[in-house]
């Protein structure tokens, strides 16, 4: 039994002009009447509808069902009220429109916990009794209004509500198709079940045993209560199955997959904006991976294998037993060496020339065997020639470019301190040392005839990768072993660092990009999630109505996310493959795949869906159903 008790109860709305909805309305409606509360637009017959299905909470006074007040009750405890008690029909039908009927009759069972078989079962056999059995599996949009009417029917009466309110169920039908409605209405009251109509239209009030009619808020008339015979149990309802306000996980995520599905344009466009980002993520990622592998085989290949000992001292020095040329003799032979070659400094008072021209301040270098290795000298030689020998010169490119040296071919010579030599070939590049370039360099016995000791002996040592540290440590002991702290020994940096902070600043950089992008995506699913809820406040409004929670909207809302984000993210894992393999394929790299992005794939997409769901549905579950629901 459900008897409902109105005491005095107000309703005002508004803030700066408040306008007072109900004043003072007192009234008892018993189990089983069929009631019909008339009066015109603006008359607070909604509003006491509300008041009734509990949709809203008065400003004052109590109500009370079956001697319980529900005044104070909290939003929870409403809800779960209006699970067990109550099916709504309204004049805008409210069915998800793209979405089968069954799903939408079904609708009061799947905020009750009912298993999926259960409420298809109730659903279809509650279609047949309001004659829509052939329309159980068409789209709600599909039907016509009286179909739809009834289908609102259907889905109040699938639940077994013994309440039944119907805000102007007429009022987008015609005359005949009311009649229908109105007599569906009565049959369910002849059940033994409460039904309390609002209409503006006197026919349709007149077809019900008692009639209220409200004007400017207030109840100014009532027909009295119509004689009900009821057993304590009537026999037309049956007990509300499954569990009041309550969902099922499984249902959860299956009526978002639903949900999604009945939408495919707009969902679809979701899960691309999605998939752009985690593709972008996973491509990003792959490709600093993949560069990172790049430059670490550059590293590998090039790394720390240059090494040069400076000896500051005399070129010959009477406590070193031996030259520059047998210094970098024994530094060949230390383990790692693959090059090693003296390169003495004589100065720049040295003269040279050819003919009548002259440089008078070209700085002359000795050089040893294997110098032009170990100085990795690009040297454009004269024909028959690929040594520097006795009585024979190098030139720098400027050096030769000043000299005015013509074709070496034609047997080109440069003057020295008045001793001619052969120009054997003219060094065009110098990597380790640029001052080459504008210099003289002759053979180490040619430079020991001509000039005194002077300058910086360099010993330049090409190592194999990864022997340079242990090379640099032994050799002041090949150059000066009485006195190894006398030279400078020069190593670049390590490129272990050098190429972990390459790689550090590569991925950084990267990241940036994608984080960026990821929060775009963020913020664009966010903005048309809630644009979505906004646009479906009124179906979000009904199932608040028929017993939904507000966790229950908001974990369905989310729930819809975050498929959004996974369908994205098996879509963004295929594009950002796809472009990590084109990108490795146009620059002939060696693709890195790491298999850990594939979860960090799902997961971001997830993350991204989850998150962007947040806000809408926080605004989801701030709808009020009264106001939703209102036409």
């Amino acid at each position: 039994m459900a008897d409902l008790e109105l005491s005095d109860v107000t309703q005002t709305f508004g803030g700066d002009s408040p306008v007072r909805a109900l004043r003072g309305v007192s009234l008892t409606i018993r189990q089983g009447e069929f009631v019909a509360i008339e009066g015109p637009s603006g008359s607070g017959k909604s509003t006491l509808l509300n008041q009734l299905a509990l949709l809203q909470a008065p400003t004052s006074g109590d109500y009370l069902i079956d001697g319980v007040s529900m005044t104070r009750a909290s939003e929870r405890r409403r809800a779960r009220a209006r699970s067990r008690l109550f099916g709504f029909v309204f004049q805008s039908f409210h069915l998800l429109d793209a979405r089968p009927v069954v799903d939408s009759v079904e609708l009061g069972l799947f905020y009750r916990g009912v298993p999926a078989r259960e409420r298809r079962r109730r659903a279809l056999e509650a279609l047949a009794a309001v004659g829509l059995s052939d329309k159980a599996w068409r789209l709600a949009r599909h039907l016509s209004g009286g179909e739809r009417q009834r289908a609102a029917v259907a889905r109040a009466l699938a639940v077994g509500a013994p309440l039944i309110v119907a805000d102007e169920p007429t009022g987008n039908l015609d005359s005949r198709t009311s009649a229908s409605v109105i007599g569906l209405l009565s049959a369910l009251s002849e059940q033994g079940r409460t039904v309390v109509l609002v209409t503006h239209d006197h026919d349709v009030a007149a077809a019900t045993p008692r009639q209220l009619v409200m004007r400017d808020g207030c109840l100014i008339s009532d027909s009295g209560h119509a004689r009900v015979d009821l057993a304590d149990e009537p026999a037309g309802i049956q007990t509300a199955p499954g569990r009041d306000s309550h969902v099922r996980a499984v249902d959860l995520w299956v009526d978002a997959l639903r949900s999604l599905a009945a939408r495919p344009g707009k969902t679809g466009a979701l899960v691309v904006a999605v998939g752009v980002a985690v593709g972008l993520a996973i491509a990003t990622l792959g490709i600093s991976e993949t560069a990172a592998g790049q430059v670490s085989d550059r590293f590998d290949a090039d790394r720390n294998v240059e090494v040069t000992v400076v000896d500051k001292g005399r070129a010959v020095d009477p406590f070193v037993p031996a030259g520059p040329a047998e210094v970098a003799a024994r530094l060949g032979q230390l383990t790692g060496v693959q090059a090693a070659g003296a390169l003495v400094d004589y100065g720049h008072h040295v003269s040279a020339g050819a003919g009548d021209r002259g440089v008078s301040t070209g700085q002359v270098y000795a050089a040893t065997d294997g110098t032009i290795e170990a100085a990795r000298l690009e040297v454009d030689w004269a024909a028959r020639s690929h040594v520097l020998g006795p009585g024979q010169a190098l030139l720098g490119t400027y050096a030769a470019e000043e000299l005015d040296i013509g074709p070496l071919d034609a047997g080109a010579v440069v003057a020295v301190d008045g001793r001619e030599l052969e120009v054997v070939g003219v060094i065009t590049r110098s990597p380790r040392e640029e001052n080459l370039l504008a210099a003289v360099v002759l053979t180490d016995a040619d430079a020991n005839r001509l000039f005194a000791p002077h300058g910086d002996v360099a010993q330049l040592i090409v190592t194999v990768p990864g022997a340079a540290p242990q090379v640099a440590r032994q050799a002041p002991l090949v150059v000066r072993p009485t006195d190894p702290e006398a030279v400078t020994v020069v190593l670049p940096p390590d490129p272990q660092r050098l190429r972990a902070g390459i790689e550090s600043d590569l991925r950084t950089t990267l990241l940036v990009l994608t984080a960026v992008a990821v929060l775009a995506s963020v913020v664009g699913l966010a903005n048309s999630m809630v644009m979505s809820v906004i646009h479906r406040s009124a179906e979000f409004g009904l199932r608040r109505a028929i017993g939904a929670r507000r966790k229950h909207v908001v974990l369905g809302v989310i729930s819809e996310a975050m498929l959004i984000g996974l369908a994205g993210a098996l879509i963004g894992l295929f594009l950002g493959i796809a472009a990590v393999l084109a990108t490795t394929i146009a620059q002939r790299w060696q693709p890195v795949l790491d298999l850990r992005l594939v979860p960090v794939a799902i997961a971001t997409g997830v993350v991204v869906g989850g998150v962007s769901g947040v806000v809408s549905a926080l605004r989801a579950a701030r709808i009020q159903p009264a106001d939703a629901l209102r036409t």
